[in-house]
């Protein structure tokens, strides 16, 4: 599957594509437009969410 098909989704300013993996950013004040990021990026400036979105997935595992 590919990041072309996420439908990123809620109300963070970040979201991650359980599917693919791919992390979406909140392009902001807008708000309504969603643009795809690293996950250096995620890790850099959302790294609770990211370390939080981790964990849930190799408790997954």
């Amino acid at each position: 599957m590919s990041s072309q098909y996420c439908k990123p989704e809620g109300s963070d300013p970040v979201w991650r594509c359980p599917v693919c993996g791919q992390w979406w950013q909140l392009d902001l004040p807008a708000g309504d437009f969603w643009e795809p990021m690293s996950t250096l990026k995620a890790f850099l400036f959302y790294h609770v969410k990211w370390k939080a979105e981790r964990k849930h997935r190799k408790a997954g595992i």
